[in-house]
């Protein structure tokens, strides 16, 4: 166990930490303690990676824990977000084509692995991780600034964006897949 797997080990943990913040959330102090693990996740996210590449430690554990860590973090976060926006179909669309994206592309990697087919992530995969955690820091941002209509629209964008390039990489993924298979 490297210090790039621990950085994503951490970032596993935090997730269900994050999710509490949030789904328990009775006052402003929560949320900011949930958005301030939340940018220490995504930091992680990127210095695990560097530090891999940098220090030559990549790994195999590394290239499975990554992507989980990944997925891990934005599904805890985003169910304790739904807590807070059941009925909001401008937060549930997106959540739903995020959460379907994910699990379809893990068993589809799963599936091409036990088929000797290693599908690399995209540097758009790698964006879209970036552009999922920021929409959701946005998100619990808007929670705290429910006054700031620049907060909720921001969010909403963001969140909209991620779910395009989610979905996007996601076809990406399953037509490099079945090329491989031809």
């Amino acid at each position: 166990m490297n210090f790039p797997n621990v950085l994503t080990t951490f970032r596993i943990i935090l997730a269900p930490v994050i999710a509490i913040l949030i789904w328990r959330e009775t006052s402003n102090v929560q949320l900011i303690l949930a958005f301030i693990l939340l940018l220490v996740a995504g930091i992680t996210d990127w210095l695990d990676g560097y530090l891999a590449r940098k220090l030559h430690l990549q790994s195999h554990l590394g290239r499975i824990l990554d992507p989980i860590a990944d997925k891990v973090l934005v599904v805890c976060v985003l169910l304790a977000l739904a807590s807070h926006h059941a009925r909001d179909w401008l937060f549930i669309t997106p959540t739903l084509i995020i959460f379907l994206r994910e699990f379809i592309v893990s068993g589809f990697r799963e599936y091409m692995s036990k088929q000797g087919v290693l599908i690399h992530v995209s540097l758009l995969a790698k964006w879209k991780t970036t552009l999922q955690i920021a929409s959701i820091g946005f998100i619990i941002l808007s929670m705290m600034f429910t006054d700031n209509n620049i907060f909720t629209y921001t969010s909403i964008a963001l969140y909209w964006l991620a779910a395009i390039i989610t979905l996007q990489t996601g076809i990406e993924y399953l037509r490099l897949g079945m090329l491989e298979l031809d």
